[in-house]
């Protein structure tokens, strides 16, 4: 597969017409919890998810879609290959996730610098757990890890750590009248890379996703995501990692209307305030997109 950087597509070969998204088999019981194995939501994405609710931009901090993915060597997306399993108790809901992979990932960097790199996915494994507080508010915590080796213009790390922990608040579910707030906050290693292709040895994400409905069914939504580069400079390997200079920031404005609970309309723009590793280049720009939405 040949990964774009931004190009969120699933890790099937880019070349296919159609690809899986999700698709797995598993048995549930009501006291005993579920279990499931296959393609499918992993257990991170419990925590990281909840503001992954706009219609064009975000999605870019949370550490959901990293390497430009849909996540699923990771673990941290549509989890490839995964065992999982769930139980809720009371006000409490676990995860527990194990992916199976041996897997590689070829990127290509978009900045003035070209890169072309060899990301090799081991074997990784996660948990979630959530507890439903008083008063509408949802407290959240995952961990996932893999181990990854890279390999660049002849130079070729030894395995690390990828990791990834998120936490999240959220307040009253998603779709209710009034307000809904949720934010995620995420601490990375190894997990993400920057304009240029560079994994960033340590990254930290915060996401936003506040809306308001009224009961005229009219929307009004405010977001923000930032993924900050945290790493220090490597002159070891300076083509392999990144020296900490790339933030990607920018807030959402957003407005829905629902003509019922599965159609509505929207209109979603992006003010762009980031920072490319590329320092001769800027990454920020504003952008608008208007369309429809129907769920089934």
């Amino acid at each position: 597969m040949i990964v774009n950087h931004n190009g969120l597509t699933s890790t099937g070969p880019s070349s296919d017409t159609l690809w899986l998204r999700q698709g797995f088999v598993g048995v549930e019981h009501q006291d005993y919890g579920r279990f499931t194995v296959g393609k499918q939501w992993g257990v991170s994405y419990d925590i990281g998810g909840v503001t992954d609710w706009f219609e064009v931009f975000g999605a870019e901090a949370s550490g959901t879609y990293n390497f430009g993915t849909d996540g699923g060597f990771s673990g941290t997306g549509r989890a490839e290959q995964a065992l999982q399993y769930k139980l809720n108790y009371q006000q409490f809901s676990f995860g527990v996730q194990y992916l199976a992979s041996d897997e590689n990932l070829h990127m290509v960097g978009e900045g003035v610098k070209d890169l072309s790199a060899v990301l090799n996915f081991e074997n990784s494994y996660g948990f979630s757990v959530i507890y439903q507080a008083p008063f509408e508010l949802g407290l959240g915590l995952a961990y996932n890890v893999a181990k990854v080796s890279l390999a660049a213009n002849g130079l070729k790390t030894e395995a690390v750590d990828d990791e990834l922990i998120s936490a999240h608040l959220t307040y009253r579910p998603y779709g209710s009248l009034g307000l809904h707030v949720a934010l995620v906050v995420t601490e990375m290693k190894n997990h993400d890379i920057n304009d240029l292709g560079q994994v960033m040895a340590k990254s930290s994400g915060i996401e936003l996703f506040s809306a308001y409905r009224f009961e005229n069914d009219i929307s009004l939504i405010i977001g923000y995501n930032s993924l900050k580069d945290n790493s220090s400079f490597s002159s070891a390997h300076p083509d392999l990692g990144a020296d900490g200079s790339y933030h990607k920031e920018y807030f959402i404005l957003s407005a829905k209307y629902h003509w019922d609970e599965d159609f509505y309309l929207y209109i979603e723009s992006k003010r762009d305030r980031s920072k490319l590793a590329a320092q001769t280049q800027s990454l920020a720009e504003n952008a608008t997109g208007i369309g429809m939405m129907f769920t089934f």
